[in-house]
């Protein structure tokens, strides 16, 4: 569709972020991990701010400590320790005798702050007291207090089968747990006749503290709204719509032709929307297997001038107007690949203040949520303002056209039991990197077609941009880009106003260019041309060969020729020459001159089906001499350690010239035995020389026999100078000494 921008403007996606009404937004609150609504902690929005309070109370907790000792002035009363220790009903009984109890078990509470304290007593008055007296006093370090006299009761008095006597003695003293822990309280029946009227029956006595007790627990509020219409600023780029190498489509989306070989899916260049910049990429992989994609881009601000590739991170931060992806994969198979645009970004101010004295900071956090997942976590572990800035691109869905965030605050204590007071002020909540865009017309050109070109050729200018038409720009201001598909064969690129297609050397075959033209915002035309390169027979190369190749006379010599045919595989070579023959399959010329001579010219000929081309061969041709070791025989048919046995080596020249000096080497292993000449050899003639060899060990000997070791005689075979001779040595001497000069043969053996 032709389209141009005519104008972009910034879209606030999240009005409510200003906080301005209340009934855009749920309120939530619950206990962690029940369905319970929370009792301290509760979300607001209130005055243009979102606000999670989480108000604790003091925990006041009665604990109850029993004397454990009690004493009496009478040791006739019975049962006086059935009043230690909580009520049982065990009680001790007295008509007269005073009781005291004391000695309060306050280890385990000496922590707590006391707030208030109760004396609390299980006691029973069977009868009326109609004019004996019952009197409970208290006595705590230096001083006395009567807590209650009994006279004149018009029947029983039990506080002890029903409710336990108590009263509140907290403003008697300012109580310490080492007072409590002291204090004696005496139970004093007084007679005033004959008989009494009743008895005092007590179980048990004890104190009631109150005190802030420790306490935990876990809370939680939220605050979540929706925005509904908005485009989200993201794109889902088309995977089929790439460069495969060793990677094909699947199920899955795009993955490594075969498992374990790496493999390269490259984008077409990805552009970004008129007007904004392409932000972070986001990419997804199902199967990973043991080993992780590599993500890399280049990336452009005007779509000609590339940089190089190089490694980016998932949801790393592109900032460029144009881009290309490239993922290497050996196992991974790459399922999505989103780009957001602007980088959208989610920004919130506010503060945390009151008191966070007995939050465990460890797990009171506050998060927040951007369609359901998590985008940031924050401690909430000490107060002042704050600031959170984080990219959302990741969270949005190509194609959506709402959005929703929640914000939510754990509020974990475990603390001594006071009062705190801890509130979560979020004053502003924004989200950047909304846009729209609107349209205009797309640019025009004549059609291209298809061009036909010949191997080699000049190339091709093809009339272009001034065919163009755009509504808004020159002609001459567009931006023109090629995609080819087989960049080997040819090259395409702007010259002036005209598209130049400039061929590779030596190359031919069919490819496909994609030329694109883009005006000022980016708005694009585009075409697909086949080009059709015809080949050309090139004629063969044969290369040159050395000035001048010493051969000898009468005999075959081998040389090597090197010729090449790029458009061939079928040649034919020849020779002016009888005497000199052309082995193709080898590429070898065998001559064999029936004359000397210093400069004799051999023309060597290579043709494929349509060319010949020649090349002319010099040969200086020689009378050599040719030495070889014709026998090495060892005298004597047995041969123990210690033995100095003969060599005789013969030598012969098989050439058609004389050989002076010929040197004879022998040596066994790497120990010389020494160096022999023959002064002349005639052609055809056949030397001989001796050499005495000690041998010094059993087993396996190798004597080796060289001559002309320095190479001094110019020979016409180099390659048979050198005979290795191997003898089998005993370990024993000879029991029957020699009586004659004769010298028996012995074993040789030649490699």
């Amino acid at each position: 569709a032709a389209k141009t921008v005519f104008a972009t403007e910034e879209v606030d996606m999240f009005p409510q972020g200003q906080i301005s009404d209340q009934d855009s937004w749920y309120l939530d609150d619950g206990v962690t991990f029940t369905s319970d609504n929370s009792q301290f902690t509760e979300s607001m929005v209130e005055d243009n701010r979102i606000t999670i309070q989480h108000d604790r109370p003091n925990n006041f907790q009665s604990i109850e400590i029993w004397s454990q000792t009690s004493t009496s002035e009478s040791s006739s009363l019975t049962n006086i320790d059935a009043i230690n220790g909580a009520p049982d009903l065990q009680f001790s009984s007295t008509t007269g005798p005073v009781i005291k109890a004391t000695d309060f078990e306050i280890s385990p509470f000496i922590e707590y702050d006391i707030i208030a304290v109760n004396v609390v007593i299980a006691f029973h008055i069977p009868g009326a007291l109609l004019k004996d007296q019952v009197r409970l006093t208290m006595n705590h370090g230096n001083e006395y207090d009567e807590l209650v006299t009994f006279v004149n009761t018009q029947g029983p008095i039990d506080h002890m089968n029903v409710s336990h006597w108590t009263k509140n003695i907290t403003d008697l003293a300012p109580w310490s747990w080492n007072d409590l822990s002291d204090i004696v309280f005496e139970f004093d029946y007084v007679s005033l006749g004959s008989p009494d009227d009743t008895q005092l029956d007590v179980d048990a006595v004890g104190l009631s503290v109150i005190v802030n007790y420790p306490w935990y627990g876990s809370e939680w509020a939220s605050v979540e709204s929706f925005s509904q219409g908005y485009d989200m600023p993201v794109m889902k780029v088309n995977l089929s719509d790439g460069i495969f190498d060793l990677m094909q489509l699947s199920n899955c989306g795009v993955k490594p032709s075969t498992i374990g070989t790496e493999g390269t899916w490259t984008s077409k260049v990805i552009q970004s929307e008129p007007g904004q910049k392409l932000g972070r990429i986001h990419i997804q992989f199902d199967s990973a297997g043991n080993q992780d994609p590599e993500l890399l881009y280049s990336y452009s601000d005007d779509g000609t001038q590339y940089s190089d590739f190089k490694t980016i991170e998932n949801h790393g931060l592109i900032n460029s107007t144009f881009v290309v992806i490239k993922i290497i994969s050996s196992q991974a198979c790459l399922s999505e690949i989103i780009i957001d645009f602007n980088d959208p970004s989610l920004t919130i101010d506010g503060r945390i203040f009151g008191s966070v004295d007995g939050l465990v900071t460890e797990y009171s956090k506050w998060k927040v949520f951007v369609n359901d997942q998590e985008v940031t976590r924050q401690p909430i572990a000490k107060t002042g303002d704050f600031s959170v800035n984080i990219s959302i691109g990741q969270y949005l869905t190509p194609g959506v056209n709402n959005l929703k965030i929640k914000v939510q605050a754990w509020f974990n204590w475990d603390s001594t039991g006071l009062s705190s007071k801890t509130l979560l002020e979020i004053s502003s909540l924004q989200v950047s990197g909304g846009f729209n865009v609107e349209w205009d017309e797309n640019p025009t050109c004549q059609t291209i077609g298809d061009q036909y070109l010949v191997e080699d050729g000049p190339g091709l200018l093809i009339p272009f941009l001034n065919f163009c038409q755009d509504d808004r720009d020159n002609p001459h201001n567009l931006g023109v880009q090629f995609d080819i598909a087989d960049e080997n064969l040819i090259t395409a690129i702007i010259d002036q106003q005209d598209i130049k297609l400039v061929l590779s050397p030596e190359q031919s075959g069919i490819t496909t260019i994609t030329v694109s033209v883009n005006d000022s915002s980016n708005n694009k035309w585009t075409e697909r041309f086949v080009v059709y390169v015809q080949s050309v027979d090139d004629p063969p190369k044969l290369n040159s060969f050395p000035s001048l190749i010493p051969v000898e006379f009468d005999n075959y010599t081998l040389i090597s020729i090197n010729y090449t045919d790029i458009d061939s595989n079928s040649l034919h070579i020849s020779t002016n020459k009888s005497w000199a023959t052309v082995d193709v399959d080898n590429s070898t010329i065998t001559v064999n001159p029936p004359s000397i001579g210093s400069s004799i010219p051999i023309l060597v000929t290579v043709c494929d089906l349509s060319t010949c081309v020649n090349k002319t061969l010099l040969l200086e041709v020689l009378i050599l001499a040719e030495l070889f070791i014709e026998d090495v025989i060892v005298d004597d048919a047995t041969i123990v350690v210690g033995d100095v046995v003969p060599v005789r080596v013969y030598v012969r020249n098989s050439g058609q010239l004389e050989a002076a000096s010929v040197s004879v080497r022998c040596q066994s292993d790497t120990n010389l035995i020494g160096i022999k000449s023959i002064p002349i050899l005639r052609a055809g003639e056949l030397g001989v020389v001796s050499c005495d060899w000690e041998l010094l060990e059993s087993g396996s000997a190798n004597l080796t026999v060289e001559i002309d070791r320095a190479n001094q005689i110019l020979e016409s075979n180099e390659a048979n100078n050198l005979i290795t001779v191997s003898i089998e040595v005993e370990n024993y001497p000879k029991t029957a000494p020699s009586d004659s000069g004769h010298i028996d043969s012995g074993i040789v053996w030649l490699t």
